[in-house]
């Protein structure tokens, strides 16, 4: 069975690579956007550790506050260059976009996804001030997989006990606001993900660790350590319902959040803001972002 799913995983990401010809056929980035690709943030030629940074062309000296992007795929697929036109428009608002490549299952498993993340952010802290990005004040936004991976992380930035559990070095620089976009939350409900994606993220074991409380990302100790969220997705979202109920469990604990939630729209599918950057309710959750993180800094 194992076998089956690994080819299973494996095609999934055959599949994805295939879609990204197209991409770049359909989609440009702006004139006034500055990009620079392939950064190593981990020195060991491992094409999974390198990031991407955008910047708006104009004042390319100007001080601008940081966003650190995670890309989504279920943590099985997915790459940086897919998110590539909603940074370049996200950036536009007056941020430095670091997007952020990791590596994926089965081959390496969510603890190894943690360790690439602040590894990623460790590299931001250190390094984002030579693209005049702001190193103080540093946002994340993640869809999907990305969505959970920054939840877990940030998490694990305020709670000793779950980056202890997890066994993971946290970059301490505080990311003061997240974007969290259909979000993958729940990844051992009794669901096409969960019965098939928990062993390979966490162990067979996993059951018996000392991170198996936080599997449950609605777990009081978890969602008590996130700072402040804005959640999207849409009613023709297919993980709509666990944007809402980790919405509910942000609520319980009086964690502060916002919903950003589209009613049906056949082209508002799954991540859709990224999936398709340039349709006008992109823009408008892309402007809700940016939004969002400036009314927080303000506070």
């Amino acid at each position: 069975m194992s076998n089956y799913i690994e080819t299973a995983f494996m095609q999934q990401r055959t599949d994805f690579m295939k879609t990204l010809p197209d991409r770049r056929k359909r989609f440009s980035i702006p004139d006034d956007v500055d990009m620079y690709l392939d950064i190593e943030y981990v020195n060991d030629q491992n094409e999974a550790h390198r990031l991407d940074v955008f910047r708006p062309s104009e004042s390319p000296d100007k001080e601008l506050p940081i966003i650190f992007n995670v890309h989504g795929g279920g943590l099985i697929m997915g790459c940086k260059e897919f998110n590539r036109y909603f940074c370049a428009r996200l950036c536009k608002l007056g941020y430095v976009v670091f997007s952020i490549e990791y590596r994926l299952v089965p081959e390496y498993t969510f603890y190894h996804q943690c360790t690439d993340f602040f590894q990623a952010l460790r590299y931001v802290q250190d390094y984002g001030n030579l693209y005049y990005g702001k190193t103080d004040e540093i946002y994340g936004v993640g869809d999907s997989g990305g969505a959970m991976l920054l939840t877990y992380c940030a998490a694990m930035q305020n709670n000793a006990e779950m980056t202890a559990a997890a066994q993971v070095s946290v970059c301490p620089a505080p990311l003061q606001a997240l974007g969290l976009i259909s979000g993958m939350f729940y990844t051992n409900r009794f669901d096409q993900i969960g019965l098939s994606l928990p062993k390979y993220l966490y162990g067979t074991d996993y059951k018996q660790s000392d991170f198996a409380p936080y599997v449950n990302p609605t777990y009081q100790k978890l969602v008590q350590a996130l700072t402040p969220c804005l959640l999207v997705t849409s009613k023709n979202d297919n993980l709509h319902h666990y944007t809402t109920k980790f919405e509910k469990a942000l609520t319980k604990y009086n964690m502060p959040h916002r919903l950003l939630d589209f009613p049906k729209n056949k082209q508002l599918t799954h991540a859709f803001s990224v999936f398709e950057p340039f349709l006008p309710e992109s823009t408008q959750t892309i402007q809700a972002i940016a939004e969002y993180f400036a009314e927080i800094h303000e506070q």
